[in-house]
């Protein structure tokens, strides 16, 4: 069993390529899994980035407690946020929890002042559907603070890694989502949010 890797130990990684970001305009993300179920360590992770002056990002699917956003706030520049499913009940169906948790945190941010880009995971026979991005665009319109939404359609890149581990591919699919489908969804997006939309 590996010891635990501390804040300071991936901030010395991070702070290699300061010079790239400060030239490129990126800088950190903090990504998984859900990255604010540590959220002591995500916490430290971005405090010191801050304190280095490096953009900051942070990945989240919005599952979690509001107090756990509140706490880094301040030291988060742009949240990139999930949102998967606007029906609940398909959305407990699909992800195994309802969706109340997250368009009630996604408020508080907004209502916070917090920067947002919304990521829609957009997967076929699932939540491929007209009224999911109408109803997307509706939320997004009414917040203040959403500079974005990226549509990340379903690719098959991972179904050969859960064959060699033994997991179930559990979308019946195998090839990419058309380009045409995929432009219909930002039109469909865009017309119904007023920001930008592409794909992700």
């Amino acid at each position: 069993v590996g010891r635990e890797v501390t804040a300071a130990e991936v901030m010395q990684e991070v702070v290699k390529d300061k010079s790239f970001y400060e030239t490129s305009g990126g800088g950190m993300t903090l990504s998984g899994g859900e990255p604010m179920i540590q959220a002591t360590f995500a916490k430290e992770l971005l405090q010191a980035a801050k304190a280095e002056g490096i953009h900051t990002c942070l990945d989240t699917c919005g599952q979690v407690p509001f107090s756990v956003y509140d706490a880094v706030l301040p030291m988060v520049d742009l949240f990139l946020y999930d949102v998967k499913e606007m029906d609940s009940a398909r959305h407990e169906e699909y992800t195994g929890v309802g969706n109340e948790l997250i368009l009630e945190n996604l408020q508080k941010l907004d209502s916070a002042g917090a920067r947002i880009a919304i990521r829609c995971p957009v997967v076929p026979g699932l939540n491929d559907r007209d009224d999911h991005f109408q109803a997307v665009g509706k939320l997004v319109r009414g917040l203040s603070n959403v500079e974005a939404i990226n549509v990340m359609a379903y690719h098959p890149y991972g179904d050969s890694k859960n064959q060699r581990l033994g997991k179930e591919v559990s979308v019946d699919r195998t090839e990419p989502a058309d380009a045409g489908d995929v432009a219909d969804w930002i039109k469909i997006l865009a017309d119904a949010s007023g920001v930008a939309v592409s794909r992700g």
